[in-house]
C-alpha cells in the first residue's frame, strides 16, 4: 500500500515537471515534500533544466526583448520585474550569447553581468 502511494506521487511529480518544463509555462517555486531516495525537484535543478530545454527560444526572445520564455526565466531567477529583465536581456544580448557553447553558460553569464552592473551602479 505504501509503495503504491509513493509511486503515485512520483508519477504525478514527473508529469507535472515535464508539463511545466516542456510546455513553456511560467513557475515561481517548485518544491518536493516526498521522503526517501527520490531526487527532489529544486529551483536550481528546474532553472538549469528550463534553460537546457528552452535555450533556442530564450535566445530568440532576448534578441526581440520580450517573450514568455524570458518571463519564465525571470520568475525562475527571482526577478520581480519580468519586463525589465526581458529588456535587460535584450540590452546585454551580445555579452550573454556570443560564443555560447552550452546552456549552463548562459546562467553564469547572466549572474556575472548582473554583478558587474551592480558594482558599477554602487560606485556612482
Amino acid at each position: 500500500m505504501k509503495t503504491d502511494r509513493f509511486n503515485k506521487y512520483k508519477f504525478n511529480a514527473t508529469i507535472l515537471t515535464a508539463a511545466l518544463l516542456l510546455g513553456g509555462c511560467t513557475i515561481t517555486d517548485v518544491t518536493s515534500t516526498t521522503s526517501g531516495s527520490v531526487d527532489a525537484v529544486t529551483p536550481d535543478v528546474t532553472l538549469n533544466r528550463f534553460v537546457d530545454v528552452r535555450l533556442a527560444s530564450i535566445q530568440k526572445e532576448a534578441a526581440q526583448g520580450e517573450g514568455e520564455n524570458l518571463e519564465a526565466l525571470a520568475d525562475l531567477m527571482g526577478q520581480r520585474d519580468r519586463q525589465a529583465f526581458s529588456s535587460w536581456m535584450h540590452t546585454n544580448y551580445d555579452e550573454l550569447f556570443s560564443n555560447l557553447d552550452k546552456p549552463s553558460q548562459l546562467l553564469s553569464r547572466i549572474n556575472n553581468q548582473m554583478r558587474i552592473e551592480d558594482r558599477e551602479n554602487s560606485q556612482i
